[in-house]
């Protein structure tokens, strides 16, 4: 039996589903623009995920003082990116192949990352005194940019790189630092009997 409560509810309830047809209906006219329109919500989840892989992507560059010590207790090499910031060429290095994937990886793998702005007055601890970026680029003889050291993991100077190489160019010279063939050959004959360039 059919009580005026269940009947009223039975009403109300074919009404609520009315509505939800006819805005079913709408919203199917409408799709061609609800698909034109952003989707704020998917907007940032994909927004996000593009931050969340460049930083997984991304370099973590040291400190001059912690990349020594990080290199020493990890057995890498330190390298050291001396810029400045008006520098075209060290912007380059930032933009392509610092940013590149195998260059990350490989960077990340055997070798610890410093970057030194040589032009300013910030200060590092360089043999156990306090001095300015631009006196650190002075005790490596920074004449141009970008330059590039590679320091082994005791601290000393293993070899430097001055100006820009492309991504594929740049992680040869990683490989060539890290096997230790720049102690027996210059990067160009290193290209040529190892990696087989003309």
């Amino acid at each position: 039996m059919l009580t005026m409560s269940r009947f009223i509810s039975l009403k109300n309830l074919l009404a609520v589903l009315a509505v939800f047809a006819l805005a079913g209906c709408t919203a199917a006219v409408d799709k061609s623009e609800v698909e034109q329109k952003s989707n704020p919500v998917a907007d940032l989840h994909q927004e996000l995920g593009q931050k969340l892989e460049a930083e997984k992507n991304a370099l973590e560059w040291y400190s001059y003082e912690n990349a020594l010590i990080k290199a020493r207790k990890e057995d890498k090499v330190v390298m050291i990116d001396f810029y400045a910031t008006w520098c075209h060429w060290c912007k380059e290095l930032d933009k392509t192949t610092y940013a590149d994937p195998k260059v990350v990886e490989a960077l990340k793998a055997g070798f610890v990352p410093v970057k030194v702005d040589a032009e300013s007055e910030k200060t590092v601890i360089y043999e156990m005194r306090q001095i300015s970026m631009t006196e650190l680029a002075d005790k490596y003889g920074v004449k141009q940019y970008p330059n590039i050291w590679f320091i082994d993991k005791d601290g000393n100077k293993a070899k430097l790189l001055e100006g820009y190489l492309p991504p594929k160019e740049f992680l040869s010279y990683l490989k060539y630092i890290k096997d230790g063939s720049y102690k027996t050959m210059e990067f160009e004959e290193y290209l040529k009997k190892v990696e087989g360039w003309q």
